[in-house]
């Protein structure tokens, strides 16, 4: 017999279900399926997700439960409720426990989730949903700090990633008009590229040895980036690169935006100047 649909929307039927459910051990506990049985299923997941009716009923379902989360409906709203579910996570997905520290799983994570796009009405409904629940005291993070030594893990750590490949660095529109300006004046040039194991520079012109950076404003010259120390931390780059050799070229996003034309302008008279 089908769940009818008004108990559903308050959410009656599941509770039902989880009372029924409540101190029983589930059939298959314990037990893994062979490599035969999970190609089988998945053969006939995606018959299912072939077909317009299955899809349709999916969305319908998807768009109840969604409504019976909104709010007060929604579990997590509740402190008692996040501590409890807190407390059943901790030390579950910590050191080698973590699944995404093996880099095949990392790998396939990726090609899932290659082409998929996230629509900007979407990414609305995620924003708004997110207004005031990780501000001052309800940030896990609030208080908290790093300590140097882990900061430099981090900073040593993304830098390895970069050169191996195995990281890719989303490119900003800034960075985008700097790089179609590059290709126009027929400037070679290495993008996101290490210098010094020290930093990762937006452009590199290795034959004339200069250092393009493209300063986004809420990154490096907003309240935030001189609480977080970022602008100390560029002046200190700047002084490791100048010592060897470097010539640096430090772009904010304003003068980007205003005219890359201009800014890659001055490059090139330095270069010529050479």
């Amino acid at each position: 017999m089908p769940a009818p649909r008004d108990l559903i929307k308050k959410g009656i039927w599941q509770e039902r279900l989880s009372a029924s459910h409540k101190g029983l051990i589930p059939w298959n506990k314990g037990k893994h399926l062979s490599v035969k049985t999970r190609r089988k299923l998945s053969k006939i997941g995606k018959k299912f997700w072939r077909n317009t009716k299955f899809i349709e009923k999916m969305e319908v379902r998807n768009k109840i439960l969604s409504e019976r989360m909104k709010g007060e409906g929604n579990p997590m709203r509740n402190l008692k409720s996040r501590k409890k579910r807190s407390e059943k996570m901790k030390g579950k997905l910590v050191g080698d426990k973590n699944p995404a520290r093996k880099l095949k799983v990392r790998k396939k994570i990726s090609r899932a989730l290659k082409g998929h796009v996230v629509s900007l009405k979407v990414k609305k409904k995620i924003a708004r949903s997110l207004i005031g629940r990780y501000v001052g005291e309800l940030n896990p993070f609030y208080g908290r700090h790093h300590t140097k030594e882990v900061k430099e893990k981090s900073r040593m750590r993304a830098i390895r990633q970069l050169i191996s490949g195995e990281f890719k660095n989303r490119i900003t529109s800034i960075e985008l008009k700097m790089e179609r300006e590059l290709r126009k004046r027929n400037i070679y040039y290495k993008k996101q590229f290490p210098l010094l194991k020290r930093t990762v520079v937006d452009f590199y012109l290795p034959k004339h040895k200069v250092v393009i950076y493209c300063d986004g404003t809420f990154w490096h010259n907003s309240k935030w980036a001189e609480k977080q120390g970022v602008k100390e931390k560029d002046r200190r780059q700047n002084k490791i690169l100048i010592a060897n050799g470097y010539r640096i070229f430090r772009f904010p996003e304003i003068e980007i935006n205003k005219s890359p034309k201009k800014c890659i302008d001055k490059v090139i008279k330095y270069i010529n100047q050479i």
